[in-house]
């Protein structure tokens, strides 16, 4: 096997906070302060890496990829690598492959060295493939010349055939709009009815076809660590009931109220990396992290986790409160629903939610609870369930499918209007499901313009149109 060494630029910053660098992140790393390929003497993987990385990889798998996959690896001070972050572009899954095992596995890299002293770093490979692994290239990043990010992908699911499709879509990305990056994860709709856009580089204010960019320069919003001219990644975004915007960038969250920023982080409340925001009718908001969830209710602090409650695991995904105030909780080990008086757990029930971990809920005016079930586990029965007023579980799957088993869902939005259930598939694209004629649709990137296999987020304006954040520009659903 030949290994190449490519240089593609060259940026060095000491000491400065640890940053995923690609869309798939891995949380498994402890560190969370490293530099950025850093060091006099920069780190090396092994000699024998490629016969290792490969040893470890999925067998089959490995036969049939074709593609490319950049990886970021995290590198302590004794040489113990970690996958911290990856861009897949191949026609294999990363957890099929066993990508993560593939570099974790390895023996001990040669630490980055700086006056003497070894230090964490992490290192950038681009791994080609084509049945098989063909060549490495190390990636060695100047940011400041680095001008926009995008993840295309290959759908893991054919999508429906193309005439078949109902609807269309307008993008929006840096070439064609005032969107500073095409990378966007978050976008929702606030009580005015404006659309707003989250992306890896600033917030956008949608306001009847105008944008507004806040970023570093013009909000409260910080910039990144490695790279003071950009604004950090906003994860995930959301409204409350006084129409303050609340966003997810980084491992801080922030507060927006029109007028005024409001920063927190580690110091001022429990946020830690936070994962997901919530926000119940009583203007309550909600994060879930690997601490447990915490709870804000515009003044004090609260934390719901194993220290006080039935809470089977700190790591939390998904939080949910319904209409009759109980609190739902999905951890990677359970779920749990408090009540007001009681604690009911799953994960020995006859339910759906024995199965996966709530992700995320909604109850529609009806009052039927929808969830997004997640479960990486490609034979468990995961994925979107609806519980009835009258107590009884549906599963919602097209016939003789497999999508909501071998890939999660990022989000899902009911349109309660025109009865539509929208689905964003993790490694496909996004799912239109037409409850009243039992219609299912499978938009891609390969029979649509929909321009990533990664769709992020969805909401609906004021005008009932329904937008999307993806990795490679924002959607909008063309009207009829």
């Amino acid at each position: 096997m030949k290994y190449i060494t490519l240089t593609i630029g060259l940026f060095i910053i000491n000491f400065a906070f640890g940053q995923h660098l690609y869309p798939e992140k891995y949380d498994d790393c402890k560190l969370s302060r490293f530099c950025l390929d850093c060091g006099d003497t920069k780190a090396e993987p092994p000699k024998d890496f490629v016969a290792e990385f490969l040893s470890n990889l999925n067998e089959k798998s490995l036969k049939k990829i074709k593609g490319s996959i950049e990886v970021q690896v995290l590198v302590d001070s004794i040489g113990k690598p970690c996958l911290l972050s990856a861009k897949n572009e191949t026609n294999i899954n990363s957890k099929k492959l066993r990508l993560q095992d593939g570099i974790s596995s390895t023996d001990k890299w040669s630490p980055a060295i700086s006056e003497n002293v070894a230090e964490s770093a992490s290192v950038s490979l681009l791994l080609i493939f084509d049945n098989g692994l063909k060549s490495i290239q190390r990636r060695e990043f100047n940011t400041k010349n680095q001008s926009n990010m995008k993840s295309v992908g290959t759908p893991e699911v054919k999508g429906s055939r193309a005439s078949k499709l109902s609807e269309s879509w307008t993008v929006f990305n840096q070439r064609n709009s005032k969107l500073p990056w095409d990378m966007s994860r978050a976008v929702f709709t606030d009580k005015d009815g404006i659309v707003w856009i989250g992306t890896d580089n600033g917030l956008v204010k949608m306001t009847d076809g105008t944008m507004e960019v806040f970023d570093t320069h013009n909000s409260g919003l910080k910039s990144e660590m490695y790279n003071k001219s950009e604004t950090v990644s906003i994860r995930d975004a959301t409204v409350d009931k006084l129409n303050n915007k609340w966003l997810i960038a980084n491992w801080d969250a922030y507060k927006y109220d029109g007028k005024n920023w409001t920063v927190f982080d580690s110091i001022n409340s429990p946020i830690n990396w936070a994962r997901k925001l919530f926000v119940d009718n009583s203007n309550n908001v909600y994060f879930t992290s690997w601490r447990g969830v915490s709870k804000y209710d515009g003044d004090k602090w609260t934390t719901i986790d194993t220290s006080n409650s039935k809470l089977p695991s700190n790591k939390t995904l998904g939080v949910f409160v319904d209409s009759k105030e109980r609190v739902w909780i999905g951890t990677f080990n359970g779920n749990i629903r408090i009540d007001a008086d009681k604690t009911v757990e799953y994960n020995n029930s006859d339910s759906p939610l024995k199965e996966g971990s709530i992700s995320k809920m909604y109850e529609d005016k009806d009052g039927n609870l929808w969830f997004d079930l997640y479960n990486d586990d490609d034979k468990s029965k995961a994925g979107m369930f609806v519980l009835r007023r009258n107590g009884e579980w549906e599963s919602l799957k097209p016939k003789n499918s497999e999508l909501f088993t071998k890939n999660s869902i990022n989000d899902f939005l009911l349109d309660e209007d025109k009865n539509i259930l929208w689905i964003a598939l993790n490694s496909v694209g996004l799912i239109k499901y037409d409850i009243n004629n039992d219609k299912w649709e499978t938009y891609t990137n390969e029979n649509s313009n929909i321009p990533s296999i990664h769709v992020m987020q969805l909401t609906k304006d004021k005008n009932g149109t329904i937008w999307g954040a993806t990795f490679a520009g924002l959607i909008k659903l063309n009207e009829k």
